[in-house]
């Protein structure tokens, strides 16, 4: 039997649809989506927006955008939101991250060619922040690291497209690669006594 699908399963495969192509989802699901969509964009235009400022424009109706929702299914909503955007969050810091480096790349050339030493030891300061460079890389932990356990066998089933050969065609095919390897040795030994001659 079919596993019927959550609200947000529904609404997650039509999410960037038009409501009037969401045949499938009930009035109460396209205000879901109506929500979701109005949390993913302020999330993009934001990033850095916390959940709390969303969930309290979700429980307002963001000033009469949307129906105004309970707390807790504001909260639903967010754990939804979150689930389609990932962690957003960690993604813009990154990216100010990269931004503040980049200047400080910038502003220690400027200070080189000013000749301005402080500025410059100020730039190499703030990239060696930014980049971790003044702190040790963290060592793996070798005790948490397993090796593969790995059991033995000889049946090559195991092995993904591998099927086994039967042992009258195993045995023709030693017999016809003696033979070619015969002829191969051979005729490598018939050259080289011509050469000797």
């Amino acid at each position: 039997m079919k596993q019927q699908q959550t609200i947000y399963e529904k609404i997650e495969k039509s999410l960037y649809k038009r409501d009037s192509d969401c045949t499938d989802l009930s009035p109460r699901e396209l205000q879901a989506k109506k929500r979701m969509m109005l949390c993913v964009s302020k999330l993009m235009n934001d990033p850095m927006t916390p959940d709390t400022d969303l969930i309290t424009g979700l429980q307002n109706g963001f000033d009469g955008a949307v129906e105004a929702v309970s707390q807790s299914q504001a909260y639903r909503d967010i754990t939804m939101v979150n689930k389609l955007v990932g962690n957003i969050q960690l993604s813009a810091k990154n990216w100010y991250r990269h931004i503040i480096i980049e200047g400080a790349k910038k502003a220690y050339s400027l200070a080189i060619d000013e000749k301005d030493t402080r500025g410059a030891a100020a730039c190499l300061n703030v990239i060696g922040k930014y980049t971790r460079a003044d702190k040790d890389d963290d060592a793996p932990n070798w005790d948490e690291m397993l090796p593969p356990s790995l059991e033995p066998s000889d049946d090559i089933t195991l092995l993904d497209g591998m099927k086994p050969i039967d042992s009258a065609e195993l045995e023709k095919k030693r017999i016809e690669f003696r033979e070619l390897f015969k002829k191969e040795a051979e005729s490598t030994q018939f050259k080289e006594l011509k050469k000797d001659e």
